[in-house]
């Protein structure tokens, strides 16, 4: 671990860069919204845009990816989502520009998840793989999370392009510092090559995998969405409500790695799931009820429950496939991931045109967390059985 601090280190800028892109609309939509004069499910799109080419390429670059160089594939998809949020950014009285960058961030973000999660879980074995996943998974909420608390206002007076601009240019640091600490070592022993088709038992296992993890995910996207418009239908100001979100992922700081220490005592990690997801369920469902003064301390409960056993659910494609199948594993892994977070917030902005406000994709997106729930266990008792 301690001869990786760099590359974690530029791991981590990546996925906050990613973050931050994917914010985008998040956190332009005050500006953004009634500059194109967009519906919710128009809005949900755009945001769902960010992952539908994941649907057709996760597949092929599994497919191929022990012929792939990892590295460059990854450095070509950061290039990528600059390209997309730059021309983001020129889009101007039709939505068409903004949803081809959004479908180009897309293309850049399905390399870079798809081979930058097959270089740590190679780079990383045992009980180094929870601290380091904790590292890769953080950085995201921690860019959604700065982008919600900063960019927000700053859209509204400066212009909604702002926070494209802004993942724009953190995507290229993250470029230039992975550039830098990627490079392989001398002596370093190649990563394993392909090993065959999947077997059927490893096919099912990744399919729940993934379909667990898109829940995980599909929950704090819509979350992130949808809570500062509740909250600012029920009273609260723009910044405000953007601030007291920002705080569900910002106790991803203590959450996310302490949820990592815990997960390397195996006792440990089926009793917190069964407590944290439920809990963080509840709390969920309960902004849309819960006094205005109390809506800060609910998220930033609901974001550490829902974060501590964060690398357990990130793991499991580690646990699903042996190392010289990992690309084609993680193939079927992230269609199943990339299906649910291009679906869930175009679904969640039609139940909010249906029910005519963000009440009902809040509740949504609780539930989401108890279908992970079982179909984590469901996973398990796969594992077991093998």
């Amino acid at each position: 671990m301690r001869r990786a601090v760099g590359f974690l280190a530029a791991v981590f800028l990546l996925r906050a860069a990613l973050g931050v892109l994917f914010q985008g609309p998040g956190a332009a939509g005050p500006a953004l919204v009634p500059a194109f004069g967009m519906d919710w499910t128009q809005f949900g799109t755009l945001v769902g845009l960010f992952w539908l080419p994941g649907l057709f390429l996760a597949v092929p670059i599994g497919l191929a990816g022990p012929r792939l160089h990892d590295r460059a594939m990854v450095l070509g998809g950061c290039a990528l989502l600059v390209a997309g949020g730059l021309v983001t950014t020129a889009a101007s009285g039709g939505v068409a520009l903004l949803y081809a960058g959004r479908l180009l961030m897309g293309t850049g973000t399905v390399l870079v998840i798809v081979l930058l999660t097959k270089m740590m879980q190679d780079r990383f074995k045992g009980a180094d793989l929870f601290p380091a996943m904790a590292i890769y998974v953080l950085g995201w909420p921690l860019g959604i999370a700065a982008a919600q608390a900063v960019l927000p206002g700053l859209a509204v007076s400066l212009g909604w392009q702002l926070p494209f601009l802004v993942g724009a240019v953190v995507m290229s640091l993250a470029w230039l510092a992975l550039a830098v600490a990627s490079r392989p070592a001398q002596g370093a022993a190649p990563p394993p090559s392909g090993g065959g088709r999947l077997t059927g038992r490893e096919i099912r296992l990744m399919c729940l995998a993934g379909a667990c993890w898109a829940l995980i995910n599909g929950t704090y996207m819509i979350l992130v969405t949808f809570a500062p418009p509740l909250l600012v239908a029920r009273g609260l100001s723009v910044a405000e409500a953007g601030f007291a979100t920002s705080l569900m992922s910002w106790v991803n700081v203590l959450a996310v790695p302490a949820g990592a220490l815990l997960a390397r005592r195996p006792g440990i990690v089926l009793p917190m799931v069964l407590v944290c997801i439920p809990a963080s369920a509840a709390l969920a469902a309960a902004l849309p009820v819960v006094g205005l003064g109390w809506a800060a301390v609910l998220l930033a409960l609901h974001g550490l429950l829902y974060a501590l056993p964060i690398t357990v659910f990130s793991a499991l494609p580690a646990l699903a496939v042996p190392p010289e199948r990992r690309a084609q594993g993680l193939g079927v892994y992230f269609v199943w991931f990339y299906a649910g977070c291009t679906g869930f917030p175009p679904l969640a902005g039609w139940l909010a045109d249906m029910s005519g406000g963000a009440t009902v994709p809040v509740i949504f997106a609780a539930g989401l967390l108890i279908v992970a729930l079982a179909l984590f266990l469901g996973f398990r008792r796969m594992v077991g059985r093998g």
